[in-house]
């Protein structure tokens, strides 16, 4: 399987991460779940880190993953979330070597 790897790290404003979250609940998971390109997301909260947010994703291409960043639901996230935001998040990529069938 050919697919591409997004591993994204968000941190908040202190106290911030649940007001963050809500946004992500309401604006982003229907998008990603509606989107056949996204082959998985893992969203997560680290218990021992309360302002960070990290998030995995698995495109079946790079292209998508950067289409995915002009959609409509997207900008809309984007546009909102950053006043939550302590900074941009840390993104890192990669073509995936080896997905689990």
């Amino acid at each position: 399987m050919t697919a591409h790897a997004v591993f994204i790290t968000h941190r908040t404003k202190p106290g911030q991460r649940s007001s963050a979250e809500a946004l992500w609940n309401k604006i982003m998971k229907p998008a990603i779940t509606a989107n056949p390109n996204h082959l998985a997301y893992v969203y997560t909260l680290p218990v021992d880190e309360p302002d960070v947010i990290r998030a995995f994703q698995l495109y079946r291409t790079a292209d998508d993953a950067a289409a995915f960043l002009r959609t409509p639901e997207y900008l809309e996230y984007a546009g909102a979330v950053g006043e939550h935001l302590d900074g941009p998040p840390h993104v890192a990529s990669a073509p995936a070597a080896w997905v689990k069938p």
